[in-house]
């Protein structure tokens, strides 16, 4: 399961708001709505109830907010255990010059 999709459900079970949440993640209400549908289909049950005016959580929803929020602790948690590990810095760096700098002075700068 994507980590995208499990922020999209956490904040929709928040919000009880499709239009906030998709706001919030940058997506059309359709596609999160599909996201939540994958989610539903994957697990063979509906998590929220929904009509044209209000969203609720079921049963199955709230257990499922509880392994989504837990997964994504763990998630991060892993990144800053990984990270902490990391002794060099790592990264991409894009520099963006004349052509005159590129030839003239960026040579110089990259063999150092």
């Amino acid at each position: 399961m994507e980590q995208k999709s499990l922020k999209m459900f956490c904040h929709l079970a928040q919000t009880l708001h499709f239009g906030k949440t998709a706001e919030a993640h940058h997506v059309s209400a359709s596609t999160l709505s599909r996201a939540i549908a994958r989610i539903e289909a994957q697990l063979g049950c509906e998590l929220l109830l929904r009509d044209n005016r209000s969203v609720v959580l079921t049963a199955a929803g709230q257990q499922f907010l509880t392994f989504a929020q837990q997964q994504l602790a763990q998630w991060q948690a892993l990144q800053l255990s990984l990270a902490e590990k990391q002794t060099q810095l790592q990264g991409k760096l894009h520099i963006f010059c004349s052509v005159t700098a590129a030839y003239s002075h960026l040579p110089p700068l990259l063999e150092a």
